[in-house]
């Protein structure tokens, strides 16, 4: 299993490299064998680079997926969050497939079987066949190791299976590899580039500078025309690029108790009340009864709620305290047992497997265990030669120490209930413990407190009363202006919700609301859906705005246009005073258009943030250009309006040569080579991504 866990531990290096997600999921146990609706066809869940992914391709690597995730985790269930994370990765991979192995196969880009040999037998072995293959005793790897394996993997086809699926992913990793070096290759920093570099970084200046800040005309003083509105929005179309995306508004009918339902569920904990004060098996009343499961555990004092604290390490076992009402959740705590015991317990344990119907094995093991160490044997020693518990193995079997809550329950109440120097044996879930108690901290009062917990719930009658509501309101007002007259006739409130994307997986902070997603996206504008039920809320919406891929029309970003139309011609009307305010003289410049002399120190190209002002890149890319003490002209900024004087450049000292910046930018460039090759080629493959459309 040791060799199992290690290839699982760097799964991730494989995911990141080459994109090919779930590969720690075809590894799986072999190592430890050692024997639509657009694009003409409504089964398209994308296209990629002009090439369609078709519904059943797609559905055929998730359920690959799916089955590797369940041989790696032995679990048979996939829950939701982790079914999306595989479609995601599934899409991932067609993704790299289309954009980046085209690429690798233009460039003629291949793994060779010499190559392949050297990464699991030869000279170059792979960093995740040398972490399996490494003793981790000695830190040594085993050649022999995976010549053996690869000898028996035959010997079972499924083993064999997943060994060719991984050997495929290892030479995809090569060959991306060799593609990216390519990239990096190609990256040069010049002399000239260099210079430049070490003089952006290194060259500072002291500047005084008068801003006319934008925020200081209200904006809706600024009248802007139609054709002011054209000229900024023409003028600025990439800005306006979007995704394609619906908006909605809703009302949300929240599903609560009603007060009969209230009423109801207090007359019913009164009843549950009686019978807990007078049971006489606390644990089982709680286990057949509340809605909070049993605390099995020891508390000392502080530790327990603090309704409660105090009062429980005063009163006599069998008292009773409550009922108590928090936000709709009634509760009443029992005393049930008072000890007094050690807060903490340090020991440590040897951990025997227990086979189906052979207990009877593992205690005869850990009474020759126990015997053996009581004749001498060190515990470390018969640790690293049975336990199963690899983890605490690393350290002799040593499990430091621990609180009552830190362990499973019979594992812990063995422990805190014995003496300093115990040897002792409990099983649990995890196998047969053979536990040695090698320290304890000071006894103290500690009390166990079943408490019983009744949540109040809303009625069938109320739930079905919220949802008839909700239908009659989608039936009833199911036109765009009808939605909002409903609104306001009944005094509910309005949401909306905007930029939703098609693969979203909720709405509003709704669990389970893909089914409104969905609607979004085929309904027209000013529709009225049903209503949809989101567990405790039921959720009527209005589709009110639709927006394709590509640049948003004027009237979409009309809001956001109006501001920037007003923004240039505040930025004029400052560049005109400031102009008439006269070039040369700071000071007279700031009081003829009444602001004040500000400073900065320390501004740099590398860093174009101006003191106070914040981040202001045009304004100090032009202090750059100016010589010592040039006033600049007028220079529209991101908060208004500048002009600045530059007291003093600080000039750094040249180096003979620039090889050091050279070398820092070149690492720059190519750290950034990657990320941004793949981002480029994914936006030149125009990617359409319609799953949200079957999902």
């Amino acid at each position: 299993m040791a060799v199992i866990e290690k290839i699982r531990s760097k799964s991730g290096l494989l995911i990141g490299i080459i994109g090919f997600s779930l590969v720690a999921f075809v590894l799986g146990d072999l190592f430890s064998s050692n024997n639509g609706l657009f694009g003409g066809s409504d089964n398209t869940v994308g296209i990629i680079g002009g090439n369609k992914v078709d519904l059943m391709d797609y559905n055929t690597r998730v359920e690959e997926y799916v089955e590797n995730y369940k041989t790696q985790t032995q679990n048979q269930t996939v829950d939701q969050a982790t079914m999306d994370q595989i479609r995601e990765q599934a899409w991932n991979k067609f993704v790299n497939d289309f954009v980046m192995v085209s690429q690798y196969k233009k460039l003629g880009l291949i793994c060779s079987a010499d190559e392949l040999f050297d990464m699991v037998q030869g000279k170059n072995i792979d960093p995740q066949i040398r972490q399996a293959f490494t003793d981790p005793k000695t830190g040594q790897f085993s050649p022999s190791g995976v010549i053996q394996f690869l000898k028996n993997k035959n010997n079972d086809p499924k083993a064999a299976e997943q060994w060719a699926a991984f050997e495929k992913a290892l030479k995809e990793k090569r060959i991306a590899e060799k593609y990216n070096e390519l990239v990096k290759g190609g990256l040069y920093v010049t002399k000239d580039e260099a210079k430049d570099n070490f003089i952006d970084m290194n060259r500072t200046a002291s500047v005084k500078y008068v801003m006319i800040p934008y925020a200081s005309i209200v904006d809706t003083t600024i009248q802007v025309s139609d054709a002011d509105l054209k000229a900024v929005y023409n003028e600025n179309l990439k800005k306006y690029k979007q995704q394609d995306s619906r908006s909605v508004e809703y009302v949300a009918f929240n599903v609560k108790p009603s007060d009969v339902d209230i009423k109801s569920a207090s007359n019913d904990f009164s009843k549950l009340l009686e019978e807990f004060k007078t049971s006489s098996n606390d644990s089982a009343f709680i286990v057949a009864n509340s809605d909070q499961p049993l605390d099995n555990t020891y508390h000392k004092k502080g530790t327990l709620p603090f309704n409660i604290d105090s009062a429980m390490f005063s009163a006599a076992v069998g008292t009773v305290m409550g009922p108590y009402d928090m936000n709709g959740v009634y509760s009443a705590s029992k005393l049930i047992a008072v000890k007094s015991m050690a807060d903490s317990v340090k020991a440590r344990h040897i951990l025997l497997k227990v086979e189906p119907g052979k207990a009877d094995v593992a205690k005869a093991t850990a009474d020759s265990i126990i015997k053996a160490i009581k004749g001498g044997a060190k515990f470390e020693d018969l640790a690293t030669k049975y336990s199963v518990d690899q983890a605490a193995n690393a350290k002799g079997g040593d499990l430091g120490w621990f609180n009552y809550q830190m362990m499973v329950e019979p594992f812990s109440e063995a422990c805190f209930s014995s003496s300093k120097g115990s040897l002792i044996t409990v099983e649990t879930q995890f196998g047969l413990h053979v536990i040695d108690v090698t320290d304890m901290s000071a006894a103290s009062k500690q009390v166990k407190v079943a408490t019983l917990v009744k949540k109040v719930e809303p009625s069938a009658k109320t739930i079905q009363t919220i949802f008839t509501k909700a239908n009659e309101f989608a039936n009833k007002f199911n036109t765009a202006e009808g939605f909002d007259k409903g609104i306001k006739d009944q005094n509910l409130t309005k949401l909306a919700e905007q930029n939703i994307q098609e693969n979203n997986r909720q709405v509003g902070g709704f669990e389970n609301s893909r089914e409104l997603i969905r609607w979004s996206f085929k309904a027209k504008i000013g529709e009225i859906s049903k209503a949809f039920d989101f567990g405790n809320t039921y959720v009527v919406a209005k589709l009110t705005d639709i927006r394709e891929k590509g640049t948003a029309t004027l009237e979409q970003v009309k809001d956001q246009v109006t501001m920037d139309a007003r923004k240039e011609k505040k930025a004029q009307m400052f560049i005109d005073q400031l102009s008439k305010a006269g070039s040369s003289n700071i000071d007279a410049i700031a009081t003829k258009v009444k602001q004040i002399v500000q400073a900065a120190d320390n501004v740099s190209f590398a860093s174009p943030f101006l003191g106070n002002a914040g981040f202001e890149g045009s304004v100090v890319g032009n202090i750059i250009t100016l010589k010592a003490g040039q006033v600049s002209k007028p220079v529209k900024g991101n908060a208004g309006v500048y002009v600045v004087l530059v007291s003093n450049f600080n000039e750094p000292t040249l180096p003979k040569e620039f090889k050091e910046s050279a070398n820092q930018l070149k690492v720059q460039l190519q750290g950034r080579a990657q990320y941004e090759v793949e981002n480029a080629l994914k936006e030149k493959a125009d990617i359409t991504d319609h799953r949200g459309r079957f999902y």
